[in-house]
């Protein structure tokens, strides 16, 4: 056996492998796990073997040869690839590393001039490129889910969701509406079985908030803003702010003839449009515009709405030397008057208002011939003119004075169903749908013309210079009879079933608004005793608007641009606090007290909300909430930090990307105060201590540490509202 085996052993010996096993295996199992005979394949040497062009065996964290040698061993590659693979992975992890500081120079390319200095700020205070293109995403990506509605989207009231009691009653035809219906999924009422009977089932504008849509016409998506104004060259942001004025402004003032100056503004002819025009127009929309930061500040010169609002002063200064004014020029001013008055500087806009109101008397546009032999001048005038008479019939009744023009124009006003063309028309488009709506436009501007004539003719009576109201029993129920006649010939878009809209809501929340200060006109005279019919007549007014008010927030929330919804929420907040605070308090009962604490909530974050549009809203929720108790006031600030506009717990002046921490004690900013707005709040018998100058400064003159009755003080003239 000896001798066999020796004789074999000879052919059939193993050979010894020319490098070590690796660490902790045997000799028998590396040979055995090569499965393989002589040299072990690597897969890719080391970077000191490639340097020595030495066989490496690849082994790792060292190999022998760098043992032996004592050099540094190093790879380029992971333990499995080859150098091609790692070449082709660093490839491919450096595309990624590149390619999100592509995207972000592409973003900083397209995105407004506003965005792209956000994106800016937040590189230059450290963040990494990966945030900034989250938060850039992720803002987009929340922009396209607020214009995406879910199929029944409705907003909740902030303390107590349901609507109080004290509104649900049986003759209040709004409970009816198909706005109220479609809300709270109620029981069809107008004699249909099945909700896909109701005439507003499935319709978009019942069940998306107003602000969710977008304008399809008019189109300016290939119009050249800019050459129209010095301030920024950005035509996208410039088309998105005139769409906002159309969409926000035009509708409640109508200061020019949208047809004319949307053609003359795409065409670049100065007939019906001019540089004067447009940067009004530009400043005014940068409060409508939720993407503009720091909207409110109109002192601070890095503010788009101050840069637009001093290259139209520039202007205006020229355009007021020539001889003959223009009627852009008188169209500008109104917009200007507008911009003012929503900055507390209401004084500043009455100027400009006299100015249009001069000019235009001068052309002659308050007579039948609009002072030109040309029809679509005629048109363009009597539509200014009208649009001019009742901005001004407007501020004078809020104000408490007699109108600066006594007749409105000679120019009768078309019907709307005969003569769309001279109001035009905004159509509007929801997400996710295919149906195209129009915004009555038409039926809205003439619905508000109309009761702004009514205003300036119950002004005329009622009101004088430097002199309280002087009101008769009989003046007031022609002026209820003349208010009443108007409401009931609304046209069937307006019609209580049927309003949605914020502007065709408006128009219902102000013809009861109207009456409740008209009876209170009368309550204010001294020794006036209120019989039971003038409590009811009040009671009905307050329980629709309040209820207008409610169905307005849960369709459209308070965020949006909206200064007449700022007076009827100041109006209706002054009203429950007076009763809140009053002595028959105590009489009620809890649910009732609950009931009118959450309508006082509602009315202050409503303030609140405007307030991050315009400076005027800002000083309004300060009247309202530094006379709210302590209790109340904590619950209103756990509301109104937890769903800030533009983000949870943003304060005041933020906007587009702001990381502002929440606040709701913004400086009042009294040096740019101007502002001769009356209050609707108490029953005070002097206009005089209710305008905004007036609080303000008595307001101001309080200390921090007086006790909530105190804050009252401004107001003890007044008794609790009826």
């Amino acid at each position: 056996m000896e001798h066999e085996g020796g004789s074999s052993g000879s052919k059939k010996r193993r050979l010894i492998p020319l490098a070590p096993a690796p660490a902790g295996a045997s000799g028998q199992g590396a040979s055995a796990g090569s499965g393989s005979k002589g040299r072990r394949q690597v897969t890719a040497a080391c970077e000191a073997c490639r340097r020595r062009k030495s066989k490496c065996n690849a082994e790792r964290p060292k190999c022998s040869l760098c043992v032996r040698h004592g050099t540094d061993c190093r790879y380029a590659t992971a333990p499995t690839e080859t150098h091609s693979q790692a070449l082709k992975r660093k490839h491919s992890e450096l595309q990624t590393r590149i390619t999100p500081y592509e995207e972000l120079f592409e973003l900083l390319k397209s995105k407004t001039e506003v965005e792209s200095q956000e994106i800016l700020r937040r590189i230059r205070t450290g963040n990494d490129v990966g945030s900034i293109l989250r938060h850039a995403k992720d803002g987009d990506l929340l922009i396209q889910l607020s214009l995406a509605p879910e199929a029944r989207r409705r907003y909740e009231f902030p303390y107590i969701a349901d609507m109080p009691a004290s509104i649900l009653v049986p003759d209040n035809l709004y409970l009816r509406s198909f706005v109220f219906e479609t809300t709270f999924r109620a029981p069809p009422t107008h004699g249909f079985v099945t909700d896909s009977q109701r005439e507003g089932f499935g319709d978009d504008r019942y069940l998306k908030p107003y602000h969710a849509a977008q304008v399809v016409d008019p189109n300016f998506s290939n119009v050249n803003v800019s050459r129209w104004t010095n301030v920024t060259s950005d035509d996208n942001l410039l088309r998105r702010l005139l769409n906002a004025y159309l969409y926000y402004q035009h509708p409640w003032t109508a200061a020019f003839h949208m047809s004319y100056f949307v053609k003359d503004l795409a065409n670049g002819r100065t007939r019906f449009c001019s540089s004067l025009l447009v940067n009004a127009i530009l400043a005014a929309s940068c409060h409508m515009s939720r993407e503009i930061p720091d909207r409110t500040k109109f002192w601070v010169p890095q503010t788009l709405g101050y840069q637009f609002l001093a290259e139209a002063k520039r202007i205006w200064e020229v355009e007021c030397r020539k001889s003959v004014s223009s009627l852009t020029t008188i169209q500008a001013a109104i917009v200007l008057s507008i911009v003012s008055t929503t900055s507390a500087m209401d004084k500043v806009g009455t100027s400009y208002l006299l100015q249009a109101i001069v000019m235009a008397t001068n052309l002659g546009m308050f007579k039948a011939s609009m002072g030109t032999d040309n029809v679509k001048m005629q048109r363009a005038r009597a539509f200014t003119a009208w649009g001019l008479f009742c901005w001004q019939a407007w501020q004078q009744f809020y104000f408490t004075r007699p109108p600066y023009i006594k007749d409105p124009p000679d120019y009768p006003l078309p019907d709307p169903m005969v003569d769309p063309e001279w109001y035009g028309e905004i159509w509007i488009r929801y997400p996710l749908g295919q149906t195209v709506f129009p915004s009555y436009l038409g039926c809205t501007i003439k619905s508000n013309f109309e009761l702004r004539k009514l205003m300036n003719d119950m002004g005329a009576e009622m009101f004088h210079a430097d002199k309280q109201p002087e009101v008769t029993v009989e003046q007031i129920l022609d002026c209820k009879a003349r208010l009443d006649n108007w409401f009931t010939h609304l046209p069937d878009a307006l019609a209580p079933t049927k309003v949605v809209l914020p502007d065709h809501l408006k128009i219902h929340v102000e013809y009861y608004g109207t009456i409740i200060m008209l009876m209170r006109l009368r309550v204010q005279n001294p020794g006036t005793a209120l019989d039971v019919t003038w409590r009811d007549i009040i009671k009905h007014a307050e329980v629709r608007l309040e209820t207008l008010l409610r169905l307005y927030y849960l369709r459209h929330s308070f965020e949006s641009y909206d200064p007449l919804l700022m007076h009827w929420l100041m109006f209706l907040g002054d009203t429950v606090l007076q009763r809140l605070d009053s002595t028959s308090a105590r009489l009620m009962s809890r649910s009732d007290v609950e009931s009118m604490r959450s309508t006082l909530i509602l009315c202050a974050k409503g303030l609140y909300d405007q307030g991050h549009n315009y400076h005027i809203a800002v000083l309004v929720y300060r009247l309202l909430r530094d006379r709210m108790k302590a209790n109340d006031l904590d619950l209103l600030r756990t509301h109104i930090f937890s769903s800030s506009p533009g983000g949870g717990g943003s304060g005041y002046g933020s906007g587009a990307g702001s990381d502002a921490g929440a606040d709701d004690d913004p400086p009042l900013m009294m040096e740019y105060v101007q502002a001769e707005w009356v209050a609707p709040i108490g029953s005070s018998n002097d206009p005089a201590r209710k305008t905004l100058d007036y609080l303000l400064a008595e307001y101001e003159k309080l200390s921090l540490d007086r006790n909530v009755e105190d804050l009252g003080e401004i107001s003890s003239s007044a008794s609790p509202g009826p």
